[in-house]
């Protein structure tokens, strides 16, 4: 069960962190609505969403839900947030090799709310979080079994 460690302001608008919804090393995970809140369009937010709760298919699932005030929120790993960065940039017309402004405000933020509310860990604990980034959630997606990092 996830639950809300704490905000951090990304371009004007509050974004809610939370621990993982699992037990393994991770980093902390962002509600996803609020994070599109901050880069998107309204309208667009809620598409962004779905497709962020569609993204693994079948049976798998790459985020989980969680109690953020009076509503329940879909909330993801910190690399599905900064893929979403990625695309909002790319759309934005940065290159494929360049990190643009979302990616880097959300990177930014993201950090200094690890720091404040992330469980206090040593160099080894981050590595192990870093490459378990998502832990149950995002292994067994197909381009995982496929030998890439998912």
């Amino acid at each position: 069960m996830s639950t809300k460690v704490g905000e951090a302001t990304i371009r004007g608008k509050q974004v809610s962190f939370f621990t993982p919804p699992h037990d393994e090393p991770d980093f902390l995970w962002v509600d996803m609505e609020e994070l599109a809140r901050a880069f998107v369009p309204r309208r667009d937010v809620k598409r962004m969403v779905e497709i962020a709760r569609k993204f693994a298919g079948g049976n798998a699932r790459a985020y989980a839900t969680a109690r953020n005030e009076d509503r329940i929120a879909t909330i993801v790993c910190h690399v599905m947030a900064q893929g979403f960065c990625g695309l909002v940039d790319h759309l934005a017309g940065y290159g494929e090799e360049e990190h643009g402004p979302a990616h880097t405000d959300y990177c930014f933020a993201s950090a200094d709310i690890e720091i404040k509310h992330g469980p206090k860990r040593g160099f080894e604990d981050i590595f192990a979080a870093f490459h378990n980034v998502g832990g149950p959630f995002m292994r067994g997606l197909k381009h995982d079994q496929d030998g890439g990092a998912a």
